[in-house]
């Protein structure tokens, strides 16, 4: 299984691959791209190259883990089953997934499955079955996935809501410049286009927006989630442009001493307050 993923040689995945096989997949090389054992080939070579850290256990159930040191991801290949009987294998490898030494719920539990076969003292594979699993009635499997579900759609109504305040700051400045006359405006939806339809009547990516203490030099925007499960953190700005966030998801504890939101930067108002 190593040497067909991750051998050195020129022919490390032909030679594990019956004759009869060669002879089939050689019809498919039209010249014009790749062919599908150099796809099988560059499986292991982007492994190899990808920046992680790879390692390939010569014995033992796990095959091979790759961690990525940036994101704090692991993914892990275990051999689930070794069947050898006679001149036949039948080898099932199944995949993890942990990110920050947690284990990561997939949406199925995949399987693959090799049947090898001896031939002239050389395995080869003869089977090849991929298999997806779901057990929907494990009750663990299913809180884990429905938690990592709703934490990936909190995690993206959060910076749809942080974007869309950064959005509202750019619509107040765009208001103020073209009615220098007035204050700045306290309506969403008098800000036309500068804001879509959907951010014009308050709502968006499970946040509720709005704008209080608007006047002729200040305005602020605070964003809550709707619901208690539609995100954790409020975000909030003001003339400055710097767009901020509290942890306890309170407007008015980001207005007054919310931190700054990391990845935006200061949003240039055109206008200075002294």
């Amino acid at each position: 299984m190593i040497e067909i993923f991750f051998g050195k040689a020129p022919d490390h995945v032909k030679k594990h691959l019956a004759d009869i096989t060669m002879k089939a997949m050689s019809k498919l090389d039209t010249g014009t791209g790749p062919n599908f054992l150099s796809e099988i080939e560059a499986i292991g070579m982007q492994a190899q190259s990808a920046g992680g850290n790879l390692q390939i256990m010569e014995t033992g159930p796990v095959l091979l883990t790759i961690e990525q040191p940036q994101t704090q991801e692991k993914f892990e290949v275990t051999i689930e089953r070794d069947d050898l009987v006679g001149d036949e294998d039948q080898i099932e490898l199944s995949f993890q997934m942990s990110r920050n030494g947690k284990p990561e719920t997939l949406p199925f539990l995949p399987r693959l499955t090799f049947m090898m076969k001896m031939e002239t003292g050389i395995w080869r594979v003869s089977d090849l079955n991929l298999s997806a699993r779901m057990p929907l009635t494990d009750p663990d499997f299913l809180k884990d996935l429905v938690d990592q579900m709703q934490e990936k759609q909190r995690a993206s109504n959060e910076a749809g809501a942080a974007y869309s305040v950064r959005a509202i700051v750019g619509a107040e400045t765009t208001y103020h410049n073209k009615h220098p006359e007035r204050p700045f405006s306290c309506s969403l939806s008098e800000m036309g286009s500068a804001v879509d339809n959907e951010l014009a009547h308050g709502t968006k990516n499970g946040y509720v927006f709005a704008l209080t203490g608007c006047d002729a030099l200040h305005f602020k925007v605070a964003a809550e989630s709707a619901t208690p499960g539609s995100g954790q953190r409020a975000f909030c700005a003001d003339e400055s442009g710097v767009i901020k966030f509290s942890s306890n998801g309170k407007a008015a504890t980001c207005l007054s001493s919310g931190q700054p939101y990391n990845g935006n930067s200061r949003l240039t108002t055109g206008f200075s307050v002294d």
